[in-house]
């Protein structure tokens, strides 16, 4: 397996590449939407193939500021902007007409025929993609080798479950880390102290450490 942290619904690259879309005839400005992106610990570049893909898919949105609203907010939570999942999930619900939701669907990077699946999917597996048994349940890696650029110095110790939906926290040499994830996206930042843990999970969810290396696997059992 890679040895740096790696989104494995971005492998292969799942957008040809594209040039940022010119929102301003809605009042838009793409490139601070795509700033925001990064500081939202997203990937910013991805967000511009994903607009890119969704405008292409339906050039009408250009004259609809709700229509571009609701791809900025869908590319941007497909770049990994975590925060803004429940707005995307919600957009992606009420999508007003059959070309939405080919310009959503193409914003994902999914077939529209896979939309209402992958909607029904994530209510109950926040980690679900169309691809992901393709890469035997394994969703993500995080953490890695500082030196080679990754986070951490050494490999993982502990694992806990947190209360919240697709956290967990890591103990990596005296120092506890949180890790906020699902399909999309993931972040990773140190916590000042020992989190409160949630109860045994049985959700299907498991992270896979190892003493050989830096990184941590996220896997989810097929089914769950």
């Amino acid at each position: 397996m890679r040895g740096l942290p790696v989104q494995l619904a971005n492998a292969p690259a799942p957008f040809a590449p594209a040039a940022l879309p010119d929102l301003s005839s809605v009042g838009l400005d793409a490139a601070l939407a795509a700033m925001s992106v990064s500081q939202a610990h997203g990937d910013s570049e991805l967000f511009t193939r994903a607009l890119g893909a969704g405008v292409a898919a339906d050039p009408s949105a250009l004259d609809d500021r709700d229509r571009a609203l609701d791809l900025v907010a869908i590319a941007a939570w497909r770049a990994g902007a975590l925060g803004l999942r429940g707005d995307a999930l919600a957009r992606l619900g009420a999508l007003p007409t059959a070309d939405a939701r080919v310009a959503a669907a193409a914003a994902l990077g999914i077939g529209v025929d896979q939309l209402d699946h992958f909607l029904r999917r994530q209510q109950s597996d926040r980690f679900w993609w169309p691809g992901r048994a393709d890469q035997r349940g394994y969703v993500l890696a995080v953490g890695g080798f500082r030196g080679l650029g990754g986070a951490w110095i050494r490999p993982p110790e502990r694992i806990e479950h947190l209360t919240d939906p697709g956290a967990f926290a890591f103990l990596v040499a005296g120092t506890w880390w949180r890790l906020d994830a699902d399909a999309w996206g993931s972040r990773l930042a140190v916590l000042a102290e020992e989190p409160e843990t949630a109860p045994a999970v049985h959700d299907g969810v498991t992270v896979v450490i190892g003493p050989d290396t830096h990184l941590a696997w996220v896997h989810v059992r097929e089914g769950a």
